[in-house]
Parts: C-alpha cells; sequence; structure tokens
C-alpha cells in the first residue's frame, strides 16, 4: 500500500510523523519549499515540493504507479478549496482511496447572528467603543453581541468594508488573498495594513507586489501563543485584525483573546462549504487499523538566567512547540507558550498531566543548566517512573555561573563549584567557609542576600581575605559595580557587584544570587586571572603538640594521636565521638581533616571542658561539639556513631561499649590503653562481642631531654592502641 499525503497544515505534518513512528514509508507532497523546511526529517518520509495543478496531481499519481488499494491523504488547508478539488478528481481517476482531514473549527452558528446588507442598518455595537471600529459590513455577520468577532463570506467582503475602518489593520490571513485585499482597498488603507506571513521569499515578494511597506511585514512561522498575539497588537497599534477560522490547531483560540484583551475587534473570514472530513487520529486508523496512541513527549529545559537573551534556540523551539509549559514564575514570565503552570515539582506536574490529557507535549523549565544543581535529575527519575511510555528529554542552558564567569573574565574550570541554594543551614555555611578557605576561586549559589551576609561576616571573623562579586538577577544587560557605586537596590535589578568580606557582610541586594568568592590571601598584588596556584587543602592535615593549650590537663601525645586517628578510617560525612576529651586534641585535629566530619567530644572535669572550648575556637572549628558530663550518662543522647575514639573511660569501658554497640552495628572503635588492667579489659571486651578487623598496635615514645651538655632519651609510658569493629 502506497501513501500519498498533500500536505498545508500542522495536521499534515502531524500525520506524517505518526505514521513515521510505526514504521510506513509514504510520501509527502508540499507546495513551498519552507513547506519542505518546516517537515519534521525523517526515513519514513518522502518529501515533494512544488505546486501541482489537477492534470500534474494526476500525471505524478500515474507515475509512481498509485491505483487501487492505495491512499490519498488530503491535509491542505481548509481555505485551500481549489487545491482540494484538484486532489479528489486526480484521486478518483487514479482509483486511490481519498482521505480529507479536516480541521475543527470555531465560528458560531449564523443562524444567531446577522448578515448585513450594505446600508449596515442591522448592526449590532460589539466589543469596545472605538469610533470607526463597530459596524459591519456587506457579506459580514456578528458572532453575537457578546463576542466582539464580525465573520465574513470572503476577502473581497472584508476587503470592501475596510476602507471606512479607523486605525491600523493587521492581516493574519497569509499572503494567498493579499491580491484580492489589495484590489479591492484605497492606497490609504494600504498604508495602514501590516501582514504577517510565512518567513518564506515567496510570502514576502507578493506583499512588497502588493505595495506593503517592508516594516509592515512580519515574517513569521506559526501558530502563535497570546502573548505573542497580544505583543504583536500592541507593538503596532492596532485597531482590527483579520484572521482565517483555523480552529485550535491555527491558534484562532489565542489570537481571538489576546485581541478582547487589548480592545482589538476581531474580523473573521468564514470557511468555505466543504470541509467535511475526519480527523488526524481517524486518518490514521483508517490507513494503519489501529487506533494511535501517542506517547506524550516531556522535555526537562535550561532556562538559563530566566531572560530570552540567555535562553538557547533549542529552548526557544521546545517552547514554542509544546502544549503547555511548566516552571517558576520568574522563568514563565518571557516564556511564549499555549499555557503556563506556575509549578515545577514533578510530583504535582503530574497530577496536572493526568487531569489534562490533551497535554501530550510539556515544557519543563529549570533556571540555569538542568546539569548543575538542577532539579531536573529528580524529575526525570519520577516522571519516567510514572510513565515509562513517556519520552523524556533533557536541554542543557546556560548557568548563572558560566555567565557570571564570563562576565567578570574568571575561568571556573579550575574553581570550586558549591551550591548553598536551599541548603544553607549551619553545617552547610561551615563547609563552605572551609572551601574557601582552601580555594582560590569558589563559585557559589546563594538562596539570597542573607546568605552573602552571613559568609561575609564568617569570612572576617576568620580573617580570609575575600572578595565578592556578587551576581543578582544574572541576565542580558547586567551591569558591573564596585562597592564605591553600587548598583540600583532594586529586587529586579540585574547587576554584578564587587565587594570585600567585610563589605559583603553588609550587602542589601535583594533577587537571585550568584557569586564567585576570591581568595586573595598571599595574592593581594596578582590580577584576578592570576595562574600561581593556591596553597590548598593539605593532603595530610594534623595539629602539631605546639598547636594545642595544655595548661594542666592531660593530652594525648602527637604520634599517638596520628596513628590513632589513622585507625578511625574516616569517611566524609562520619559522626565521632571522643570519649574523654581531656584537651580536645584529638577532636580537634578529626574535626579539621574536614568540615564535614560531626565530632562530639564528652568530658567530665570543668577545667578540661573549658580548656577544650578554648582550643576549638583557637583553631576555628565549628565541626566539633563539646559536652560536659559522665560518659554512660551521656551517650544515650547522642545520634548514631560511625566511629569511636575512647582515650580514658573513667572505669566505664564495658558499659561505654555496651551503650555504643546499642544504637546499631559496624561501629568503628579506637582504645588507648596504657596500665595493664586497661589492656586485659579490651582483649576481653574483644573476644565477648566477637569484634571484627581487630589491630592492636603498642607505640613507646621517646622525648629528648638536655642534661648539662648532653641530650639524653626520656621515655613515656608505652600506649597499646587497640581497633576493632563491632
Amino acid at each position: 500500500m502506497k501513501i500519498l499525503i498533500f500536505s498545508g497544515t500542522t495536521e499534515g505534518r502531524i500525520l506524517s510523523g505518526m505514521l513515521s513512528e510505526c514504521g510506513l514509508t509514504h510520501t509527502v507532497c508540499v507546495a513551498t519549499g519552507y513547506g519542505s523546511d518546516v517537515m519534521p526529517k525523517n526515513t519514513q518520509a518522502d518529501i515533494r515540493v512544488g505546486r501541482m495543478d489537477e492534470n500534474e496531481m494526476e500525471k505524478y499519481l500515474a507515475d509512481e504507479s498509485f491505483g487501487s488499494g492505495d491512499i490519498v491523504v488530503d491535509a491542505t488547508h481548509p481555505y485551500a478549496t481549489e487545491v482540494s478539488r484538484n486532489i479528489e478528481k486526480a484521486a478518483e481517476r487514479s482509483a486511490c482511496r481519498l482521505i480529507k482531514i479536516s480541521r475543527g473549527g470555531s465560528e458560531p452558528d449564523k443562524s444567531e447572528g446577522h448578515r448585513l446588507g450594505p446600508d449596515k442598518s442591522e448592526g449590532h455595537k460589539l466589543g469596545p467603543d472605538k469610533p470607526g471600529r463597530n459596524e459591519l459590513g456587506p457579506g459580514a455577520y456578528d458572532g453575537g453581541c457578546d463576542t466582539g468577532i464580525k465573520y465574513y463570506a470572503s476577502m473581497e467582503d472584508f476587503a470592501h468594508y475596510a476602507d471606512g475602518l479607523s486605525g491600523n489593520i493587521l492581516l493574519t490571513t497569509g499572503s494567498g488573498t493579499l491580491q484580492k485585499y489589495r484590489e479591492n482597498v484605497s492606497d490609504k488603507t494600504i498604508e495602514r495594513t501590516y501582514v504577517r506571513v510565512l518567513p518564506s521569499t515567496e510570502s514576502i515578494d507578493i506583499c512588497k507586489n502588493c505595495g506593503i511597506e517592508p516594516g509592515h511585514i512580519i515574517a513569521m512561522q506559526g501558530p502563535f501563543s497570546y502573548e505573542m498575539n497580544r505583543a504583536l497588537l500592541a507593538q503596532y497599534d492596532i485597531a482590527h485584525m483579520l484572521t482565517k477560522d483555523s480552529g485550535p490547531t491555527g491558534g484562532l483560540n489565542e489570537k481571538i483573546q489576546a485581541a478582547k484583551d487589548v480592545r482589538v475587534t476581531c474580523h473573521v473570514l468564514s470557511r468555505p462549504g466543504g470541509d467535511e472530513g475526519v480527523s488526524i487520529y481517524e486518518a490514521y486508523k483508517t490507513i494503519t487499523g489501529n487506533e494511535y496512541k501517542k506517547n506524550r513527549i516531556i522535555t526537562l529545559a535550561g532556562a538559563g538566567m530566566g531572560d530570552e537573551g540567555s535562553m538557547t534556540v533549542e529552548v526557544k523551539d521546545a517552547i514554542a512547540g509544546a502544549d503547555a509549559v511548566f516552571g517558576a514564575k520568574r522563568l514563565l514570565a518571557k516564556a511564549a507558550a499555549k499555557k503556563k503552570y506556575e509549578m515545577f515539582r514533578a510530583v504535582e506536574i503530574i497530577e496536572v498531566l493526568k487531569q489534562n490529557k490533551d497535554i501530550m507535549n510539556a515544557v519543563i523549565l529549570y533556571s540555569g543548566d538542568t546539569g548543575f544543581y538542577s532539579g531536573a535529575k529528580e524529575a526525570y527519575e519520577t516522571i519516567a517512573a510514572w510513565d515509562e511510555s513517556a519520552k523524556v528529554t533533557i536541554l542543557p542552558g546556560i548557568s548563572s555561573v558560566s555567565y557570571l564567569a564570563a562576565k567578570t573574565g574568571v575561568s571556573y574550570d579550575d574553581a570550586t563549584l558549591v551550591s548553598i541554594h536551599g541548603r544553607n543551614e549551619k553545617a552547610d555555611i561551615d563547609r563552605l567557609i572551609e572551601t574557601v578557605r582552601f580555594s582560590e576561586k569558589t563559585f557559589v549559589l546563594t538562596s539570597g542576600a542573607d546568605d552573602i551576609r552571613t559568609v561575609g561576616k564568617l569570612l572576617c571573623e576568620k580573617g580570609i581575605n575575600a572578595d565578592f562579586y556578587i551576581g543578582r538577577n544574572l541576565g542580558a544587560g547586567a551591569d558591573i559595580y564596585d562597592g564605591s557605586s553600587p548598583g540600583k537596590n532594586t529586587e529586579a535589578a540585574s547587576d554584578i557587584t564587587i565587594l570585600t568580606a567585610a563589605e559583603a557582610a553588609e550587602y542589601k541586594g535583594e533577587g537571585v544570587i550568584t557569586v564567585l568568592i576570591i581568595n586573595r590571601d598571599n595574592e593581594a598584588d596578582l590580577p584576578i586571572n592570576a595562574s600561581k596556584k593556591h596553597e590548598g587543602r593539605p593532603l595530610i592535615n594534623v595539629l602539631s603538640d605546639k598547636d594545642m593549650i595544655r595548661d594542666k590537663v592531660p593530652m594525648t601525645k602527637e604520634c599517638i594521636r596520628h596513628e590513632s586517628i589513622i585507625k578511625l578510617n574516616l569517611h566524609v560525612g562520619d559522626t565521632v565521638y571522643d570519649v574523654g576529651g581531656g584537651t580536645g586534641s584529638v577532636a580537634c585535629e578529626i574535626a579539621s581533616i574536614h568540615p564535614s566530619l560531626n565530632v562530639i567530644t564528652m568530658e567530665r572535669d570543668e577545667k578540661a571542658v573549658e580548656l577544650i572550648n578554648k582550643n576549638v575556637k583557637n583553631l576555628g572549628l565549628d565541626n566539633v561539639t563539646v559536652i560536659r558530663g559522665q560518659a554512660s550518662e551521656v551517650i544515650p543522647k547522642l545520634p548514631y556513631p560511625d566511629c569511636i575514639f575512647i582515650g580514658g573511660s573513667g572505669g566505664e569501658l564495658r558499659e561505654i561499649i555496651s551503650l555504643i554497640t546499642a544504637k546499631g552495628s559496624g561501629i568503628r572503635f579506637v582504645v588507648n590503653a596504657v596500665s595493664l588492667e586497661t589492656i586485659e579489659e579490651v582483649r576481653h571486651v574483644i573476644k565477648e562481642t566477637d569484634a571484627q578487623d581487630v589491630e592492636t598496635v603498642m607505640i613507646q615514645v621517646s622525648d629528648i631531654k638536655t642534661v648539662g651538655s648532653h641530650h639524653m632519651m626520656d621515655a613515656n609510658n608505652p600506649v597499646t592502641i587497640f581497633s576493632f569493629t563491632i
């Protein structure tokens, strides 16, 4: 079975795509090169370009051996009546089955309106009360007093009446009827006529030949959204708009609503008779014998900064072809979409899709880039799980980080990227401060101005010399200011402000904020893109005994401390107990290794607790919690630990281990023992609990002391380090 589609509408393109999906090869005939350009490209559809009259159609069908059992589809425009008659005759003579596609219209029942004669005596006052905008002309129908729409049997009927209208006229009826309009209106009317046509050379040449000024030609591909129609009507100060009854697919509803909202009178050319036919879904069933099951298309798109200038062409095209667009209010503001829903969570969007079966092509907008701290990942998984047949596609966007880097002239391939947007608890801020401390360049997605002030204040407290490049509401036209000449302090302003950490602590700007923090320590005289490498985080971060304030409180010796911490086998994000804190040397060294570690040290001696707090403050550590109390009383109230260091148990070793193992399994223990009794007790505990990964190391440390003119070794008590997992 051979299939030929004469296409001149959206329906023709859609039907071709549907047949291609099920693997049916077919031919599509379009009149112009532009018609070919907008056809979806696939291996199943052979596109033929060129206008044909009745004889040429019949010859083409004969040359391609079309006959009984083959199908010809008429998917031309409902106003192309002559073309449809030619297709019908050619198909009949070739013995092919003809299927005519009908586009649903939206014209009201003319029996309820009025057909008016030249005297206009029965005219209704329709629409806004503007001079010259309410009369009806010959061959015209009104759509009822509440619609504000006037219907005409032909272009000639409207053209005869157009000279009597005041104000600018917009024709959206295409270039095919423009010559008839030109022949029936005055030169003065042509001067105030604007036309919206397809962006093809042929269409534009017709406009010029009909005397339309170049500035009055709007060459664009439709259908158009409500927002686009409204913007064009306002831009060109249109008083009257003429359209064909192109139905919902052709964007008629959006045109009528836009005209109504900006007080423009809408004129409609009625459809010619004989527009009977079937829908594309009925045509598909006739051709294939099966009901068409359309797979939903959902596009997760990065919208850049939210303004049109930072949105990729690919994303714009996805929006233009979508039945509905979802996203935050800020992103939807510039999206020219048929339907908009102010939401971006997948579970909420799924509910809308369930209730609106007509939304088969949806776009979900995310700020910046879909691959950089975006909700697109979760949405992809959630939607794919809900509708396994859906085609879910992710489109990248321009992230605020790449935009800020470009505007400031800073590379970000060697920078650290962090997000505290929606995750700005104390622990998150502490990790950011630690990152800035060891990074030359840090780009940060923030939750707003509060984050800027908090980070600026903390960096000042820790003595970190840093500059802030604060990008606010980034988008086209963002200006750069330094601290001495800040930009406009309005929520909608788009700017980049350069501040010191101290100035950032007082930042007042509001809006969507991304910041670049430059750590200037030891680099004050270097340009922003200096190649000097920052010292960075130490690979083995250890504290020496001289880093600690000791007083008279016992302290775990440096080499014992290092070996004990190694045995803990720490991982990022671990919660660590330090039982018997002493000076806090073990707790502080663990905390200094990585900001994600959560260290809880417990000590019963009041003076020792004071000393631990001094050391914690002196070292600038924000991830150490100091608790005064007996370990056996404190532990039941604490969260599950990943590992435990016990430097002193106060005679409660068995009870402490029992309380900890009650919280769960897989906990790593490191115990330091000096006395023989403690060593024996630990060995019994290991045996009784069937501990795994047991290691025992004894270390003896000797210091060198000076005796007169000689140096002698001064031995300390040997320390046994037990490590095991329960």
